[in-house]
């Protein structure tokens, strides 16, 4: 490497890695390998847990710039709006965990990395705007099990699922070719065609994985497969469903802009502590 190219090197802004706030803290507070209690037996887990998944994540990507971006009250309404069964399958679940926010959002403060909590959008969007705000030749890595995201996935854009073993985690735009057969681009007309249940959208009758890929194939997308309604023996699933299918890709689809308070600096974020110190740090330890 010459002296200018390692200048160049040096001057390269770190990987920008975005947490996907809230899914994190599900999974801290549901799916932790063991429940945490303090020193009078209350259960810490969800503080604890997001603490230490976090710390975990963004070690393994360092040296990188992190912020973190959380779904705040009415994130969801714009979408509620426009098709009031959106979500709608999770009103009975149990959201104790979020009142764990407040001192997560200390824990957050108390070690400069940054974080908003987002009004009016869904964090999803929010993660989204910044991605594509990103300057020319910066790499993004976006830390969630949210498969709505792969529909960013391209040259400079992963996703790290650190819910997958060692040696897995980190999801490519090539994955999503060989395992759904779809550009990452098509993956809301893919998800639009066979439903996400986790958002409560239903997708077509009769149309699942390899029908939804059949259909797209050949970079198809929504709005041209009438070739296929009229070849297709399962082409006939398609008459008529069509634009209710783009309805719920609108759906899927992450806002093209949003506004959002966080300020990327270009520079490293520091090692995060451990998950005991930071509790220590707020009083909840």
């Amino acid at each position: 490497m010459t002296p200018t190219e390692a200048q160049r090197a040096e001057a390269a802004p770190p990987p920008l890695v975005l947490v996907d706030g809230l899914n994190l803290l599900w999974r801290a507070a549901y799916g932790f390998p063991a429940r945490i209690r303090d020193s009078e037996g209350e259960d810490v887990t969800p503080a604890f847990g997001f603490f230490a998944l976090l710390r975990k994540a963004i070690h393994g990507l360092m040296p990188c710039e992190a912020v973190v971006v959380f779904d705040g009250e009415g994130a969801s309404d714009a979408r509620v709006e426009a098709a009031p069964d959106y979500k709608a399958n999770r009103a009975g679940a149990d959201y104790s965990h979020l009142a764990w926010l407040p001192t997560i959002y200390t824990g957050l403060r108390s070690i400069g990395l940054e974080f908003e909590e987002t009004a009016g959008a869904e964090a999803d969007d929010v993660i989204a705007q910044l991605v594509r705000g990103v300057e020319t030749g910066r790499h993004s890595v976006i830390v969630s099990t949210d498969r709505d995201f792969y529909q960013l996935l391209g040259e400079r854009v992963l996703i790290a699922n650190t819910m997958r073993k060692s040696g897995e985690q980190i999801v490519d735009g090539d994955e999503v070719r060989r395992r759904f057969s779809v550009e990452p681009w098509q993956w809301c007309d893919y998800m639009a065609l066979v439903g996400d249940t986790s958002d409560n959208i239903p997708g077509v009758r009769g149309i699942g994985p390899k029908r939804a890929s059949a259909a797209l194939a050949g970079g198809h997308a929504l709005e041209n497969l009438n070739e296929v309604v009229n070849q297709a023996w399962w082409g006939r699933y398609l008459n008529g469903v069509l634009p209710e299918a783009m309805k719920a890709r609108g759906l899927i689809r992450l806002a093209p802009d949003v506004q959002t308070s966080i300020r990327i600096t270009g520079r490293a974020s520091q090692p995060l502590p451990l998950a005991a110190e930071l509790l220590r740090t707020v009083g909840v330890w």
